[in-house]
């Protein structure tokens, strides 16, 4: 039986810029695609990673993903814009416009822009956390097809609509909540599948609709707290794709439209537009050691702030690799083997 493996995250980019300029990418965007990929390994976002390559690779292949968008501006206001991505990956579209976003927030205080035609936008505190190291709260809101049952479903019905904000804390940290509104997204449940771990109770629907925790059997995600992340998704979509044209979720289910498609919501709040950063991160930082401080429950060893835990994995796996489960690797290998690439040195 195949061995995990470790690679480093500089060789893991490294490789995967160069899949994808194979690919028709320009270097640049290849790049920043192939950072966001593995941004998201190297701090255990596993869901989002090196994963998520042959999926990158399948959408290229069929002219799902403009590999060279004309992205334009299409409405631009003192504090807000509407992007059109024209089918660009996520890591370039939604980076572009979270840079618009500050641009507006040091002028306006907020800035909030509407990204819409984008494809797979990775791991979402990439963006988020880009703000609150400038000094600022982040936030993203994102909407995709319906790939995760509304509560009371037996099929797809909504998005596993992740949200994430970022505000800064003292040190140079970020107290940053990533969070799907799915008990455990797709990416997750590919996880497990790779690995072969046992999914969680609540977690996901099989074929049949029925609620399962065998992860080969995990077909679609289930709603978090039931109906609350049910309802969360569906405002998640009237806040971000009906707000630059109709519906995606309303086109699917009534079979107008099924090509893979994403809008978001990138936002920005300058702090020292509201009062003294410094004050603010100073303060953030007394509160988070004060939560930590709360007593423990039984068997817990260490009460942990948002962020914390994908800080220590990044510290962890900046040193020492990161690990791919041999299932994950096979597929990126028959990948690789396909474009003639060379797979990325282990460690």
């Amino acid at each position: 039986m195949a061995e995990d493996v470790r690679v480093s995250a500089e060789a893991l980019t490294a490789f995967m810029q160069r899949v994808f300029e194979t690919l028709d990418v320009p270097p640049q965007d290849a790049r920043m695609v192939a950072e966001g990929l593995a941004w998201a390994s190297l701090r255990g976002i596993d869901s989002h990673g090196l994963i998520r390559l042959p999926s990158y690779v399948m959408r290229l292949d069929k002219g799902i993903v403009n590999p060279r968008p004309a992205m334009k501006v299409v409405k631009d206001l003192p504090a807000a814009m509407v992007v059109d991505a024209d089918g660009a990956h996520g890591q370039v579209a939604v980076t572009f416009g979270m840079e618009k976003a500050m641009e507006k927030a040091r002028f306006a205080g907020i800035g909030w822009v509407l990204v819409s035609a984008t494809k797979h936008t990775g791991a979402v505190g990439w963006y988020t956390r880009r703000a609150a190291e400038a000094g600022m709260a982040g936030i993203y809101i994102g909407t995709s097809q319906p790939n995760m049952a509304y509560y009371g479903s037996r099929v797809g019905g909504v998005s596993t609509s992740p949200i994430c904000i970022s505000v800064p804390r003292g040190g140079g940290r970020t107290i940053t909540v990533d969070m799907a509104t799915a008990a455990a997204g797709v990416g997750k449940l590919m996880h497990h599948k790779a690995t072969n771990q046992p999914l969680g109770e609540g977690w996901a629907l099989d074929a049949e609709g029925n609620p399962t925790t065998d992860p080969q059997k995990a077909e679609l995600p289930m709603p978090l707290g039931g109906p609350k992340g049910a309802g969360l998704s569906l405002v998640f979509e009237c806040l971000t794709s009906l707000m630059v044209g109709p519906s995606y979720i309303r086109r699917w289910l009534a079979g107008e439209s099924r090509i893979h498609q994403q809008s978001a919501i990138v936002a920005a709040l300058d702090i020292a537009a509201f009062t003294d950063l410094d004050s603010y991160r100073n303060e953030a930082e007394l509160l988070a050691e004060e939560i930590k401080r709360l007593p423990k429950a039984a068997g817990v060893d260490e009460i942990l702030i948002p962020g914390e835990r994908s800080d220590a994995i990044c510290d962890r796996r900046s040193r020492c690799g990161i690990p791919v489960p041999a299932k994950t690797w096979e597929h990126v290998a028959a990948v690789a083997d396909r474009l003639g690439i060379a797979m990325p040195a282990t460690l």
